[in-house]
Protein backbone atom coordinates (compact mmCIF):
# COMPACT_ATOMS: atom_id res chain seq x y z
CA UNK A 1 0.00 0.00 0.00
CA UNK A 2 2.65 2.49 0.95
CA UNK A 3 4.75 1.73 -2.36
CA UNK A 4 1.37 2.33 -4.43
CA UNK A 5 0.78 5.53 -2.68
CA UNK A 6 4.46 6.57 -2.95
CA UNK A 7 4.21 5.84 -6.48
CA UNK A 8 1.23 7.38 -7.91
CA UNK A 9 2.55 10.39 -6.17
CA UNK A 10 5.26 10.74 -8.04
CA UNK A 11 3.18 10.26 -11.26
CA UNK A 12 1.15 12.54 -10.27
CA UNK A 13 3.95 15.04 -10.18
CA UNK A 14 6.34 14.12 -13.27
CA UNK A 15 4.46 16.67 -14.90
CA UNK A 16 5.32 19.69 -12.74
CA UNK A 17 8.75 18.51 -11.00
CA UNK A 18 11.43 20.21 -12.80
CA UNK A 19 9.70 23.09 -12.16
CA UNK A 20 9.51 23.02 -8.26
CA UNK A 21 12.72 20.45 -7.39
CA UNK A 22 15.05 23.91 -6.98
CA UNK A 23 16.66 21.63 -4.14
CA UNK A 24 16.62 18.14 -5.71
CA UNK A 25 18.20 19.67 -8.71
CA UNK A 26 21.23 21.15 -6.64
CA UNK A 27 21.55 18.39 -3.79
CA UNK A 28 22.18 16.12 -7.48
CA UNK A 29 24.88 18.71 -8.83
CA UNK A 30 26.77 18.44 -5.30
CA UNK A 31 26.45 14.65 -5.27
CA UNK A 32 27.98 14.77 -8.80
CA UNK A 33 30.56 16.82 -7.79
CA UNK A 34 31.73 14.55 -4.58
CA UNK A 35 31.67 11.49 -7.25
CA UNK A 36 33.80 13.34 -9.82
CA UNK A 37 37.39 12.73 -8.67
CA UNK A 38 36.80 8.65 -7.75
CA UNK A 39 39.82 7.00 -8.16
CA UNK A 40 39.13 5.15 -11.00
CA UNK A 41 36.88 6.57 -14.11
CA UNK A 42 33.53 4.67 -13.70
CA UNK A 43 31.95 2.87 -16.62
CA UNK A 44 28.78 1.64 -15.62
CA UNK A 45 26.82 3.77 -12.92
CA UNK A 46 23.45 2.86 -11.23
CA UNK A 47 21.20 5.91 -10.61
CA UNK A 48 18.38 5.20 -7.99
CA UNK A 49 15.35 6.93 -7.24
CA UNK A 50 16.77 8.67 -10.87
CA UNK A 51 13.39 10.74 -10.68
CA UNK A 52 13.19 12.97 -14.01
CA UNK A 53 17.03 12.04 -14.51
CA UNK A 54 18.93 15.40 -12.47
CA UNK A 55 21.22 13.05 -11.54
CA UNK A 56 22.40 11.04 -14.61
CA UNK A 57 22.56 14.35 -16.08
CA UNK A 58 24.79 16.13 -14.03
CA UNK A 59 26.89 12.34 -13.49
CA UNK A 60 27.12 12.73 -17.30
CA UNK A 61 29.83 16.36 -17.37
CA UNK A 62 32.30 13.97 -15.55
CA UNK A 63 31.76 10.77 -17.10
CA UNK A 64 30.03 11.18 -20.46
CA UNK A 65 31.10 8.09 -21.52
CA UNK A 66 29.47 6.01 -19.02
CA UNK A 67 26.43 3.79 -19.63
CA UNK A 68 24.01 4.49 -17.42
CA UNK A 69 20.95 2.03 -15.61
CA UNK A 70 18.36 4.77 -14.43
CA UNK A 71 15.53 3.28 -11.69
CA UNK A 72 12.55 4.99 -10.39
CA UNK A 73 9.85 3.75 -8.82
CA UNK A 74 7.11 6.16 -11.10
CA UNK A 75 6.81 5.00 -14.80
CA UNK A 76 6.08 9.04 -15.30
CA UNK A 77 8.85 9.81 -14.03
CA UNK A 78 11.49 7.35 -15.97
CA UNK A 79 9.44 8.33 -19.19
CA UNK A 80 10.28 11.98 -18.74
CA UNK A 81 14.07 10.75 -17.67
CA UNK A 82 13.90 8.70 -20.97
CA UNK A 83 13.23 12.08 -23.02
CA UNK A 84 16.06 14.02 -21.51
CA UNK A 85 18.24 11.18 -21.75
CA UNK A 86 17.92 8.66 -24.72
CA UNK A 87 20.09 5.08 -25.19
CA UNK A 88 20.39 4.71 -21.64
CA UNK A 89 18.83 1.61 -19.37
CA UNK A 90 15.38 2.40 -17.56
CA UNK A 91 14.01 0.20 -14.77
CA UNK A 92 10.48 1.02 -13.70
CA UNK A 93 10.87 -0.35 -9.88
CA UNK A 94 11.41 -0.16 -6.06
CA UNK A 95 15.05 -0.47 -5.92
CA UNK A 96 15.30 -1.19 -2.22
CA UNK A 97 13.68 -4.75 -3.16
CA UNK A 98 14.47 -5.46 -6.57
CA UNK A 99 17.21 -8.03 -8.34
CA UNK A 100 19.65 -6.02 -10.04
CA UNK A 101 21.65 -8.40 -12.43
CA UNK A 102 24.54 -6.52 -13.22
CA UNK A 103 27.51 -5.01 -11.42
CA UNK A 104 28.45 -1.54 -11.42
CA UNK A 105 31.23 1.00 -11.02
CA UNK A 106 29.38 3.01 -9.02
CA UNK A 107 25.57 3.26 -7.89
CA UNK A 108 24.41 6.74 -6.83
CA UNK A 109 20.79 7.80 -4.97
CA UNK A 110 19.98 11.43 -4.64
CA UNK A 111 17.11 12.32 -1.88
CA UNK A 112 15.97 8.86 -2.49
CA UNK A 113 16.73 6.78 0.57
CA UNK A 114 14.36 8.29 3.01
CA UNK A 115 11.71 6.41 1.77
CA UNK A 116 13.14 3.23 2.38
CA UNK A 117 12.05 0.56 5.04
CA UNK A 118 15.52 -0.23 6.01
CA UNK A 119 18.42 1.74 4.73
CA UNK A 120 20.93 -0.35 6.53
CA UNK A 121 20.17 -3.59 4.78
CA UNK A 122 19.87 -1.75 1.35
CA UNK A 123 23.15 -0.51 1.61
CA UNK A 124 24.62 -3.83 2.48
CA UNK A 125 22.92 -5.57 -0.42
CA UNK A 126 23.75 -2.38 -3.02
CA UNK A 127 27.80 -2.46 -2.17
CA UNK A 128 28.03 -6.26 -3.35
CA UNK A 129 26.96 -5.01 -6.46
CA UNK A 130 28.45 -1.26 -7.13
CA UNK A 131 32.30 -0.85 -6.20
CA UNK A 132 31.56 3.06 -4.98
CA UNK A 133 28.10 4.10 -3.79
CA UNK A 134 26.89 7.55 -3.24
CA UNK A 135 24.19 8.82 -1.53
CA UNK A 136 22.15 11.89 0.42
CA UNK A 137 19.36 12.16 2.45
CA UNK A 138 17.53 14.92 4.26
CA UNK A 139 17.98 14.06 8.06
CA UNK A 140 16.69 14.78 11.32
CA UNK A 141 16.04 18.57 11.72
CA UNK A 142 14.87 18.51 8.21
CA UNK A 143 11.57 20.84 7.75
CA UNK A 144 11.27 21.72 11.35
CA UNK A 145 9.20 24.45 11.57
CA UNK A 146 6.63 23.42 9.36
CA UNK A 147 6.41 19.95 11.42
CA UNK A 148 6.12 22.00 14.66
CA UNK A 149 3.15 23.93 13.14
CA UNK A 150 0.93 20.67 13.13
CA UNK A 151 2.57 18.97 15.59
CA UNK A 152 1.53 21.08 18.35
CA UNK A 153 -1.92 20.42 17.24
CA UNK A 154 -1.29 16.09 16.90
CA UNK A 155 -1.89 16.92 13.38
CA UNK A 156 0.76 14.01 11.44
CA UNK A 157 2.83 15.47 8.68
CA UNK A 158 5.92 13.68 6.87
CA UNK A 159 5.51 10.74 9.30
CA UNK A 160 8.84 8.96 7.92
CA UNK A 161 11.82 8.65 10.10
CA UNK A 162 14.54 10.54 9.45
CA UNK A 163 18.30 9.90 10.55
CA UNK A 164 20.38 12.05 12.34
CA UNK A 165 23.86 12.80 11.26
CA UNK A 166 26.10 10.72 13.45
CA UNK A 167 24.18 7.57 13.21
CA UNK A 168 24.22 7.69 9.40
CA UNK A 169 27.71 8.28 9.52
CA UNK A 170 28.17 5.39 11.74
CA UNK A 171 26.17 3.60 9.54
CA UNK A 172 28.33 4.61 6.76
CA UNK A 173 31.09 3.75 8.21
CA UNK A 174 30.07 0.37 9.03
CA UNK A 175 28.90 -0.96 5.66
CA UNK A 176 31.89 0.44 3.52
CA UNK A 177 34.96 3.07 3.79
CA UNK A 178 33.88 6.63 4.03
CA UNK A 179 35.93 8.07 1.18
CA UNK A 180 33.93 11.58 1.28
CA UNK A 181 31.10 13.36 3.05
CA UNK A 182 29.47 16.07 3.31
CA UNK A 183 26.48 18.71 5.10
CA UNK A 184 24.58 21.36 3.37
CA UNK A 185 21.15 23.22 4.38
CA UNK A 186 18.88 24.96 2.01
CA UNK A 187 16.21 26.93 2.59
CA UNK A 188 13.13 27.55 0.54
CA UNK A 189 10.37 30.40 1.76
CA UNK A 190 6.67 30.60 1.17
CA UNK A 191 4.14 33.19 2.18
CA UNK A 192 2.43 30.40 4.61
CA UNK A 193 1.96 26.92 5.20
CA UNK A 194 0.09 26.15 2.42
CA UNK A 195 2.49 26.96 -0.21
CA UNK A 196 4.76 24.81 1.62
CA UNK A 197 2.62 21.95 0.97
CA UNK A 198 1.79 22.59 -2.23
CA UNK A 199 5.58 22.56 -2.70
CA UNK A 200 5.74 19.18 -1.04
CA UNK A 201 2.63 17.62 -4.24
CA UNK A 202 4.22 19.12 -7.03
CA UNK A 203 7.51 17.14 -5.84
CA UNK A 204 5.43 14.08 -4.73
CA UNK A 205 6.66 13.87 -1.16
CA UNK A 206 3.06 14.93 0.24
CA UNK A 207 2.72 13.05 3.34
CA UNK A 208 -0.29 15.04 5.62
CA UNK A 209 -2.47 12.89 7.00
CA UNK A 210 -4.87 14.71 8.93
CA UNK A 211 -7.50 12.70 11.53
CA UNK A 212 -11.03 13.55 10.47
CA UNK A 213 -11.95 16.05 13.76
CA UNK A 214 -8.83 18.04 12.71
CA UNK A 215 -9.30 19.03 8.93
CA UNK A 216 -10.56 22.43 10.34
CA UNK A 217 -8.19 23.51 12.45
CA UNK A 218 -5.25 21.61 9.33
CA UNK A 219 -7.13 24.07 7.05
CA UNK A 220 -6.47 27.22 9.43
CA UNK A 221 -2.82 26.03 9.65
CA UNK A 222 -2.33 25.74 6.21
CA UNK A 223 -3.85 29.62 5.61
CA UNK A 224 -2.21 31.10 8.37
CA UNK A 225 -0.23 34.47 6.45
CA UNK A 226 3.10 33.44 8.34
CA UNK A 227 5.85 32.87 6.05
CA UNK A 228 7.62 29.40 6.52
CA UNK A 229 10.89 28.00 5.83
CA UNK A 230 11.56 25.07 4.81
CA UNK A 231 14.92 23.77 5.43
CA UNK A 232 16.31 20.95 3.65
CA UNK A 233 19.04 19.31 6.28
CA UNK A 234 21.09 16.95 3.83
CA UNK A 235 23.53 14.47 4.60
CA UNK A 236 26.08 13.47 1.28
CA UNK A 237 28.56 10.25 1.63
CA UNK A 238 30.10 8.37 -0.93
CA UNK A 239 31.26 4.89 0.23
CA UNK A 240 33.94 2.27 -1.42
CA UNK A 241 33.28 -1.32 -0.94
CA UNK A 242 35.32 -2.88 1.38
Amino acid sequence: MKLNRLSNNFDEASASYDQHASVQKKTSEHLAYLCSSLPEKPKKILDIGCGTGFTTLALQKYYRNATYTLCDLSKNMILSAKNKIPNQIYIVGDAENYTFNDTYDLGISNLALQWFENIESFLSGILLQCKYFAFSIPIEGSFAAYKNLFAEKNIPILAHHYWNIDALLALAKKQGDVIRSDFKRYDLFFENALGAAKHFKSIGAQGMTTPQNKIKIAARLLANPVEINLNYDIFFTVLWKK
